[in-house]
Order: C-alpha cells, then structure tokens, then sequence
C-alpha cells in the first residue's frame, strides 16, 4: 500500500516540473520573436524608394574607401540641406546603424565639416535623435568611419518616414559648403 505522504510530494514535483518547463519555453519563443529571424533593412538596396531632397541629383551611391574599409554609401553633395526620407516600418527592439564620414579628399581641404543629423517622423510630429558635426580638416580623429548606433526602439511596430539630414557646419556656423562630402556608410535598421 503505498504511503499516503509521498502522494501530495510526487504531485508537487509533476507541477513544478510542469510549471519550470513552460517557463523555459515562454522565455525561449519571446527571446527568439524579439531578437532572431528579423533582417536588417538594408538602407543603400531601398535607396530609389527614399525621397530625396533637394532633389535626387543630391544624393548618389558609391563605395567608399576609408582606411582600407570600404563600404556601399549614400553620398550627400556639398548643398544646403540633404535630406533622405525612407518609409518604414520599425521592427521590435529596432536600431538605426550607419558609419558617418567625409570622403577623404576633403580631408586636407578646408571647411569646417558637416552636422549629420537623424529623426523619425510619425506624420504628426518629428523627433530628433541624433546629431553629429563631422569635420576631418579640423580634428583628424574624424578621419575614418564613425559608427553609430541610434535606439529606434520606442517606435517599435509603427510606420514611420526615418529621415537623414546634412547641413554644412556646425550648429550656427552653418553655410560654409567647402568640402562637404558627406557620407552614410551601410546604412540599415537592425534588431539588436
């Protein structure tokens, strides 16, 4: 006859294995949703999508060549105010990549750099979340790929216009145009 204490303990076992087991696999299927089987939207293979201002002479593809490291870029001619708007959804725990740089012919030539800035618009309002001032001939630790990396998170699920901005110079010296050969290296969104 079996003893009547072990019972309820077997029992208890059965349910905390139970229960331990579908804890592992919920975490295991919400790990793998949110980080595994998403692609990165590569940036440069949507660039005919994307609206381009001033107009689309502004706006070219090239490898570029930095340092020995070259990568597929959106470059930016020296005119006041590029802009580049891609639609797109954001996916879950989705950040914008990109290496910013001048070409290196500009370099050695003055100016006084380029204000590289990110933003994403919901139709209703624009949110500003990156600014950079890039300037080769001024401090030549900008004389390679810049990589950034900018949470686009909290838009995770929406549609929205990802929108790329240069501007000649720093804030509030802006206008000088002299070699701004602004470059967006391998641009895209990833899951991170």
């Amino acid at each position: 006859m079996p003893d009547l204490q072990e019972q309820p303990i077997t029992r208890n076992r059965v349910i905390l294995t139970v229960v331990v087991l579908a804890g592992v696999l919920i975490a295991g299927w919400w790990l793998f949703r949110r980080g595994g089987g998403t692609e990165p939207i590569d940036l440069v293979a949507s660039f005919d999508a994307a609206q381009k201002r001033p107009d689309a002479s502004a706006l070219t593809l090239e490898d570029v060549a930095l340092n020995g490291e070259s990568k597929r870029s959106i470059v930016a001619k020296p005119l006041p105010g590029t802009r580049l708007t891609y639609r797109i959804r954001v996916p879950d725990s989705g950040w914008f990549f990109v290496s910013l740089a001048l070409k290196p012919e500009a370099w050695a030539q003055e100016g006084n750099g380029v204000l590289f800035m990110v933003g994403i618009s919901d139709g209703r309002a624009y949110d500003e979340l990156f600014t950079q001032h890039v300037n080769p001939y001024g401090d030549p630790t900008n004389r390679r790929w810049i990589p950034v990396w900018v949470d686009i998170s909290a838009y995770g699920g929406e549609e929205v216009d990802l929108i790329l901005n240069t501007r000649s110079g720093p804030p509030r010296q802006e206008g000088d145009l002299r070699n701004d050969l602004a470059v967006w290296g391998d641009p895209q969104i990833v899951v991170r």
